[in-house]
């Protein structure tokens, strides 16, 4: 990637600033030094930036600021690295250690991870000291040192604030990873803060990089991959849903790329939906909502740690985004899901729900109980159409 010259922020009273835009000092600056002194001071025995599974953008872009700002980084991830993901890193350059040896390591920096089962099996009895760096509000599972800033749209943000306050300048790599961060955390400026638009005119202004540089990273090839849209047609095939008043709450099941179902099933007019997919012994869900629906109180990061804690698993992240992880039924999960969240929106709207029947024809009973019945099977009439998602 061929990058202009680096540029250095100016400081302000209230934060570090280029053209109209500003970045804020971080909320705990002593704190951050630790982090930044810690990082320094295990050089020698090597530091390991672990993202969690199935890395997402904004997981990714905030690894390669911190590489950018601490070259002798190794910048890895758990399991996996999201397409998205993926397409940034080859926009830089660069690419990530998976599933790394943590045994090589004197210190990992955890970054956009709310729980542990995010980045590992759940023992980390084996595990290096460690700091959490994320945005998310809830770390109730983590033990070791934690650095959150729920203020924050992104963690690419906190990645910025920590490049800047240890004397980083801003390259082109780093522009591009955290305005990309941005976006696609926040879904594309529908879920952003005001802090989240002043970053990004500031890295916008200082980098002279260009918002469809940006998001022809993000979106790369989506458009045209059929195993995405594959995934979301199927998504849409066996979709089942439930009204409350007059919003939608539906569910369905994948093989992978449940983030796209996801958000494919809001455009088709569900308001909360619900997306599960399971891989091997792994379950993961992920959830999205409507701002109108968060209007009402209904946070998703909340509701998905609830349901976590009902099956067993680990579930968190954004009021208008979150997500499960763990093991179990899918089906089963999803049930859950709908029954709590059909029980939320009913109290919040003061309706009463039909506990006798969804609309999907199946007879309703206790989530452990109901069978999902799907929409007809038609890959029989597709023409040899691929199975893969």
């Amino acid at each position: 990637m061929n990058g202009r010259t680096p540029v250095v922020p100016n400081r302000g009273k209230t934060g570090w600033s280029m053209g109209s835009g500003i970045l804020p000092y971080p909320r705990d600056e002593l704190r951050m030094w630790r982090v930044i002194q810690d990082i320094i001071d295990n050089r020698g025995g090597g530091v390991l930036v672990l993202a969690h599974h199935n890395a997402d953008i904004d997981a990714v872009g905030t690894a390669i600021i911190l590489k950018r700002s601490f070259p002798w980084l190794d910048i890895g991830a758990f399991r996996s690295v999201s397409h998205a993901g993926r397409s940034l890193l080859s926009h830089v350059g660069m690419e990530m250690k998976i599933d790394p040896d943590i045994s090589r390591y004197s210190l990992l920096v955890i970054v956009d991870s709310s729980s542990t089962l995010q980045v590992s099996d759940g023992d980390l009895s084996g595990w290096p000291p460690y700091w959490v760096i994320d945005h998310h509000a809830d770390h109730s599972h983590w033990d070791g040192n934690v650095y959150q800033d729920p203020s924050m749209g992104a963690c690419v943000e906190i990645a910025l604030q920590i490049s800047f306050l240890s004397g980083a300048m801003l390259d082109d790599m780093m522009a591009v990873s955290a305005v990309a961060g941005v976006v696609a955390d926040t879904g594309k400026f529908r879920f952003t803060k005001p802090v989240d638009l002043d970053v990004c005119s500031m890295v916008l202004e200082g980098s002279g990089i260009k918002m469809e540089n940006v998001l022809g990273v993000i979106e790369g090839e989506e458009y045209f991959d059929v195993s995405k849209k594959i995934a979301q047609l199927k998504a849409m095939r066996r979709v089942r849903f439930e009204k409350v008043g007059d919003q939608i709450v539906a569910t369905s099941m994948v093989s992978s790329y449940e983030a796209a179902a996801a958000r494919a099933l809001l455009v088709a007019g569900a308001d909360v939906v619900f997306i599960a997919a399971e891989r091997k012994n792994d379950l993961r869900i992920s959830s999205r909502a409507k701002p109108h629906i968060l209007a009402l109180g209904v946070h998703l990061g909340h509701f998905m740690e609830e349901i976590g804690r009902e099956t067993g698993n680990q579930g968190g992240g954004h009021d208008g985004a979150a997500g499960l992880n763990g093991k179990g039924s899918g089906e089963k999960a999803l049930m859950l899901c709908m029954e709590r969240m059909t029980e939320l929106l009913a109290g919040k709207l003061g309706v009463q729900m039909d506990r006798k029947r969804d609309h999907m024809g199946g007879r309703r009973g206790k989530a452990a109980d109901r069978q999902p019945r799907e929409s007809p099977d038609m890959e029989g009439i597709q023409g040899g159409a691929s199975r893969q998602e």
